[in-house]
C-alpha cells in the first residue's frame, strides 16, 4: 500500500520551493517513524505479537522474566497464565498444556490413583520447555493429585523398512525412546 506524502496534499507552488519541499520531506519522514512507532505499540497489546511488551505481561502475570527464552517460550507462559484461572477440570488442564504444546493434548483422571496423566501424542520427545508445564500445572491442580506425564517417541518398528539410513540420520536423537 502506498502512503500519500505531505506535498500531495499542499497547493502546487510549495513543490516549486526547495525549502518547502525539504521541510515537507522532513515532516514526512517523522511522521513514517511516528506511525512506524504507533504500529509497534498495538503490537504489544496481544501476548501473541508482543515482543518488547512481554516484559509489561510477564509482571502482570506474576511470571519472573527470563530474556534468555525464547519469545514462542515466554509467550506460553503468560498464555498459560492467563488461561489457568477458574475452575479445574479435563478440559482446562488440556488448555493450559496447549498454550505451551500447540495442540496434540490428551488428559486422562485415574481417580483410584489420585493422578492426571497428560500425554502428548502430536510430536515426538518432550516439549522443551517442560520445566514451564510442569509449574504451570502445579499452579492449577490440587496438591493431592500427582501429575504424570507421557511422551510419544519413535521406536525401532517405527522405522525399520520404512526410512532409509539416511532419512533416520536426520532425525535428531531426542526423538528417540531411550
Amino acid at each position: 500500500m502506498s502512503r500519500r506524502k505531505l506535498i500531495d496534499y499542499v497547493p502546487h507552488y510549495y513543490n516549486e520551493l526547495l525549502e518547502s519541499r525539504e521541510i515537507l520531506s522532513a515532516e514526512d519522514a517523522e511522521i513514517a517513524k511516528l506511525n512506524a512507532s504507533i504500529d509497534d505499540l498495538l503490537l504489544q497489546f496481544n501476548v501473541s505479537t508482543a515482543t518488547w511488551g512481554l516484559r509489561e505481561w510477564e509482571r502482570i502475570c506474576g511470571v519472573e522474566t527470563d530474556d534468555n527464552k525464547p519469545l514462542e517460550e515466554r509467550r506460553s507462559v503468560i498464555k498459560s497464565k492467563l488461561r489457568g484461572y477458574g475452575v479445574i477440570s479435563v478440559e482446562h488442564i488440556k488448555n493450559v498444556v496447549e498454550s505451551f504444546y500447540g495442540g496434540g493434548i490428551e488428559i486422562e483422571e485415574q481417580f483410584a490413583a489420585y493422578t492426571i496423566v497428560v500425554k502428548f501424542t502430536c510430536n515426538y520427545g518432550t516439549p522443551t520447555n517442560m520445566d514451564d508445564v510442569v509449574n504451570a500445572l502445579r499452579e492449577i491442580v490440587p496438591a493431592h493429585l500427582a501429575l504424570k506425564f507421557e511422551f510419544r517417541y519413535l521406536l525401532i518398528r517405527d522405522i525399520h523398512g520404512v526410512k532409509t539410513l539416511a532419512e533416520i540420520e536426520q532425525i535428531p536423537l531426542d526423538k528417540f525412546a531411550r
